[in-house]
Order: structure tokens, then C-alpha cells, then sequence
């Protein structure tokens, strides 16, 4: 722009010197050039107003194209008009425009004609809306556009001519609606159309030759709908197609005849629906499957081996969580081109029949998963399915010897010893469960391994609990030593007195009491209340013990009894805190100041 003004100022300077040159030159430049300059003059100035008025256009244009609606975010010819809560499509996006994005807003439906104007746009988001409606003829005007996203609105159908306008689409996402049929004619026209998604929808039944027109295709997703069976004339017409999503449905048999005309497909899912027999009813070859992915279903048996020799080229199969208890051999016969399996998940049953799978894993050199866990027999639950094979020889025994095997098995649990007689030199094998006598299959070193894994937790457990008691013995002679003090010389007080006591009580009385007996007579108590005075007479006896009345000797006895076992409650307690403090051994005479108390006590 700047440009192109510069060159008109420079055209207008080259004009009045020219003006200047003429008018002021002699007048024979005047007479044979004035004619010239005339012609010069008309020239510049048409020059002029030819080079200002395309600019000025141009200009306009520009200021045009670069107007970006408000709220919106244009980067180019890229508009992006997200999380701003629209009702309606801004009217002021530039013609030029070239990609449009509407996403999180809350737009409920689109009008007739409603991207006119438009006509170089070439992707359009309109996902994560609240768009129920959609009108015929909305997407007129738009041919150039590749790529189309409507999923996570609330779409529940489309007019039969909704996607005829835009014919060179590439990518068309209808996923997560409410869609609940599709028309036979949904998808004429789009003969471009690469991928298409109906993920998350409704879907019950899908039209025949509703696809017929999608030569180009090559990915088509169903996945997480209603469908519960499939016309075999579905997919004519794809011949390109390359990846199927038929997962989380409602299918309960496969039959893969259903997909002789998919020459093209190598990667088909069909995960987590309820398909019980997988069959084939049609003698052709899919050499074009690479990928087929079958678990979480309820497949119990396959109708035969034909179902996988059709599939020649097939290197990734998934039957994890089914409920397979074998595989017959001819099934893995026809695994010649595997190099990735999974299994697990099964409800395997470790018989002589699960023999063929293993010895076809064990010399399987792809990749496979290693959970492969034992369902039945009750013995064997839990158990890997080739370390179940490998450890108790399921496949060299009968079926008795092998249940004979697995009740043999030592339990993980304590058994009482038998008495061992002084002649034998080993102790006898503890019994199993199950049965009478140890048979000669029973693993002795097995049973004393678990043993002994017991008895060392048990003493470990032995030996925690004793520690704990002596940290709490401890700790409370480093809280309380003073306590700890006094309690030891109030045992030793008591021990002295014990002693005092009992030299007391080995003692003879030797000392004597002597007692008056006075009696007076009658006349002799008269005249001594009447006189004041009488004569008196008394007997001078021996000496006699006092003797102490029943009811005081009682309480002398119990007295004494609660004094002594106080005693000897504390020298016990003495006796033990002695022991663990100091760590020394028990001496002799510290036993027999123990045991004397007790002694005396026990006949009381």
C-alpha cells in the first residue's frame, strides 16, 4: 500500500517539473513541443487516477478481510468462536474465510442457507452443542467443505438430503447423539468420504446398502450402539474399508460371512458384546485381516475349525474375559500366523483336555499373556495353567492320579505330631487332608518347609510381645528410679520385721502373773456397808497364762494372715523387678525367703 503511494507522489513530481520545463522554455521549444506536452499532461494525470482507484480498493478489501467478529479469535483465514455461549453464527465472519470453529457454545439449530456466503470454507467444528435440529438445505453453498463435526449435540435424525450439498467431504463425526435410525439414502453422494463416525449413539438396525456410495471409505465406527444383527448386505460397496468398530453392541452370534465383501479390512473390533458362537457358513478366504478382537463376550466353543482357516494372514487375536474352559487342536492348527494372543480371563479347566494349549504356547514364540489361571478344579484354583501342567504332570497321569495328586497337596496349616517311638530314627509324616495315609507321592519336604515357616513366625511373634514388655519395664525404671527405690527398701523393711515376727513367736513366756481372788461372805458385806469396815480374806494363787476371748483371737488371726500375704505380694513384686533390672540370676537364699511366706500361708 505504502508502495503504491509513493509511486503516485512520484508520478505528480514528474508532472510539474514537465509543467515547468514547457511554460518557461524558449519559444522554440514551445512551438515544436507544446503539442508533446499536451498529450504528456493528459497521460500522467489518467495514470494517476488509474493507479489510486485500485488501491483504494484493494484497500477496502483488505480492511474487509481482516475484520474478525467480536468475541472470536481469527488467526488468517482461521476464525475460532468457542466457549463464548452463542445462540446464533456470528454474520460478520469474512467471505474468505477458510476454517470455522463453533465448538462449546449453544447453538440449537441450523437454518436454511446458514453458511451462505461461505463458499471457501473448507473445515467446519460445530461439536459440543445443543444443536436438535438441522435443516434440509443448511449446509448450501459450502461444496469445498472437507471436513464436518457435529458429534456431542442432541441430533436424534437427519433428512435423507442433509450431506448432498457437500459431495468432497472427507471426515464426517455424527458420534455421540441421540440417533436412533439412519435413512436408506443418510450417506448418497459422499463418494470422497474417508471416515465416518456414529460412536455413542442409539442405533438399533443399520439400512442395506446404506453405505454403497462410500467407495473411499476406510474407517467406519458403530461402537457403543444397540445393534443386534447385521443384514450380510450392510457393507457392499466398501471396498476400501480398512478398520471396523462394532464394540460394545448387542450382537449374540458372528458369523463372519457377513463380511465377504470388506476385501480390504484389516483391523476388526468386536469387544464386550454378548456373542456366545462364532461361525463361518461361507467357503472364502479373508486374506486381508490382520487384527480381530473378541473379548469380553461369552464365547464358549467355536462352531469348527473353518472359523479361523478363512482368516489365513491373521496376526493379533484377543479372547481375553470369554468363557473358554479349551481349545480343541484343529482350532490351533489354524493359528499358523499368529504372533500376538491373549487368553486370559477364561475359565480354564485343568484337565487332560487343556494339554493341547499349553504344548501349542510352549512352543509359541510371539507374544502372549502369562495369567492364564486355573478355574477347576476346586484343588487347582488359582493356579497358573502351565505351571498347573508342569508341576502335577496332568497330562502323563489318568484322571484319578492327578485328583489323587491334588489332594495330596500339603495343606499351609499346623498338624498335631505323632508320638515318636524310641526305636525310630525319623518322625513319622504328618497326615494330609483327605486322606488316611500319606501316600508315596506326598512331598515330606515340603510339609517341614511349612512347618517351619510357622514356627519362625510364631517366635518372632513370641519374641516382639516379650520385648515390648521389657521396654515398658524399662522405661518406667528410667521414668520413676526414685519409685523404683523405695519400693526395694520397704521389701527390705518388710523382711526384717518378717523376721522379728517369727523369733517372737519361737519364744517361750517365762515370766509369771499373779491374781486375787477376794470373795466376801454376806455378814462380812454388811457390816461393812453399815461400819465401813470389815475384815477381809484372799487366797494368794499360782500363776496362769491370760487367756483371750475367741472373738479377739479371730481378729488377731485375720490381722495377721493380710499382714502376711501383703508381705509376700511384695516380695514377689520385688522379687521379679529384681530379676529383669539387675539381669542377675536368682540366688538361693533370695528362693528360700520366697518360698516362706508361702509356706506359712498354706495351711491357713
Amino acid at each position: 500500500m505504502f508502495l503504491v503511494l509513493f509511486f503516485c507522489f512520484f508520478l505528480c513530481l514528474i508532472e510539474k517539473k514537465i509543467h515547468e520545463f514547457f511554460f518557461w522554455g524558449d519559444n522554440f521549444s514551445k512551438l515544436f513541443l507544446f503539442p508533446g506536452f499536451n498529450v504528456i499532461r493528459l497521460l500522467s494525470g489518467s495514470a494517476v487516477a488509474l493507479v489510486i482507484a485500485p488501491t483504494v480498493l484493494l484497500t477496502m478489501l483488505s480492511s474487509a478481510e481482516r475484520g474478525c467478529p467480536k468475541g472470536c479469535r481469527c488467526e488468517g483465514k482461521m476464525v475460532y468462536c468457542e466457549s463464548q455461549k452463542l445462540q446464533e453464527i456470528p454474520s460478520s465472519i469474512s467471505a474468505g474465510c477458510l476454517g470455522l470453529s463453533l465448538r462449546y457454545n449453544s447453538l440449537q439449530k441450523l437454518k436454511y442457507n446458514q453458511f451462505k456466503g461461505l463458499n471457501q470454507l473448507t473445515w467446519l467444528y460445530l461439536d459440543h452443542n445443543h444443536i436438535s435440529n438441522i435443516d434440509e438445505n443448511a449446509f448450501n453453498g459450502i461444496r469445498r467443505l472437507k471436513e464436518l463435526i457435529l458429534s456431542s449435540n442432541r441430533i436424534s435424525y437427519f433428512l435423507n438430503n442433509t450431506f448432498r450439498p457437500v459431495t468432497n467431504l472427507r471426515n464426517l463425526d455424527l458420534s455421540y447423539n441421540q440417533l436412533q435410525s439412519l435413512g436408506s439414502e443418510q450417506f448418497r453422494g459422499l463418494r470422497k468420504l474417508l471416515s465416518l463416525h456414529l460412536r455413542s449413539n442409539s442405533l438399533r438396525t443399520i439400512p442395506v446398502r446404506i453405505f454403497q456410495d462410500c467407495r473411499n471409505l476406510e474407517l467406519l465406527d458403530l461402537g457403543y450402539n444397540r445393534i443386534r444383527s447385521l443384514a450380510r448386505n450392510v457393507f457392499a460397496g466398501m471396498i476400501r474399508l480398512k478398520e471396523l468398530h462394532l464394540e460394545h453392541n448387542q450382537f449374540s452370534k458372528l458369523n463372519l460371512a457377513l463380511f465377504p465383501r470388506l476385501v480390504s479390512l484389516q483391523n476388526l473390533y468386536l469387544q464386550w458384546n454378548k456373542i456366545s458362537v462364532i461361525g463361518q457358513t461361507m467357503s472364502w478366504t479373508w486374506s486381508s485381516l490382520q487384527r480381530l478382537d473378541l473379548s469380553g463376550n461369552e464365547i464358549e466353543a467355536f462352531s469348527g475349525p473353518s472359523v479361523f482357516q478363512c482368516v489365513p494372514n491373521l496376526q493379533r487375536l484377543n479372547l481375553d474375559s470369554n468363557k473358554l474352559t479349551f481349545i480343541g487342536q484343529e482350532i490351533l492348527d489354524s493359528w499358523i500366523s499368529l504372533n500376538d494372543i491373549s487368553l486370559a480371563g477364561n475359565i480354564w479347566e485343568c484337565s487332560r483336555n487343556i494339554c493341547s494349549l499349553v504344548n501349542w504356547l510352549k512352543s509359541f514364540k510371539g507374544l502372549r499373556e502369562n495369567t492364564i489361571i486355573c478355574a477347576s478344579p476346586k484343588e487347582l484354583q488359582g493356579v497358573n495353567v502351565i505351571d498347573a501342567v508342569r508341576n502335577y504332570s496332568i497330562c502323563g497321569k489318568s484322571t484319578t492320579e492327578r485328583f489323587e495328586l491334588a489332594r495330596a497337596l500339603p495343606k499351609p496349616t499346623f498338624k498335631p505330631k505323632l508320638p515318636r517311638p524310641k526305636h525310630e530314627s525319623k518322625p513319622p509324616v504328618p497326615p494330609t487332608v483327605g486322606a488316611t495315609e500319606p501316600g508315596p507321592e506326598s512331598d515330606p519336604e515340603d510339609t517341614e518347609h511349612i512347618s517351619f515357616h510357622k514356627i519362625i513366625a510364631g517366635s518372632v511373634a513370641l519374641f516382639l510381645s516379650v520385648l515390648v514388655i521389657l521396654l515398658v519395664i524399662y522405661v518406667s525404671w528410667k521414668r520413676y528410679p526414685a519409685s523404683m527405690k523405695q519400693l526395694q527398701q520397704r521389701s527390705l523393711m518388710r523382711r526384717h520385721r518378717k523376721k522379728k515376727r517369727q523369733s517372737l513367736k519361737q519364744m517361750t513366756p517365762s515370766t509369771q502373773e499373779f491374781y486375787v481372788d477376794y470373795k466376801p461372805t454376806n455378814t462380812e458385806t454388811s457390816e461393812m456397808l453399815l461400819n465401813g469396815t470389815g475384815p477381809c480374806t484372799y487366797s494368794k494363787s499360782g500363776s496362769r497364762e491370760c487367756e483371750i476371748p475367741f472373738s479377739m483371737s479371730s481378729v488377731a488371726i485375720s490381722t495377721s494372715t493380710l499382714a502376711l500375704i501383703f508381705a509376700s505380694s511384695n516380695t514377689l513384686i520385688s522379687f521379679f523387678f529384681n530379676l529383669f533390672i539387675s539381669h542377675d540370676s536368682i540366688s538361693p537364699e533370695i528362693h528360700t525367703e520366697m518360698m516362706i511366706p508361702l509356706n506359712f500361708l498354706s495351711p491357713l
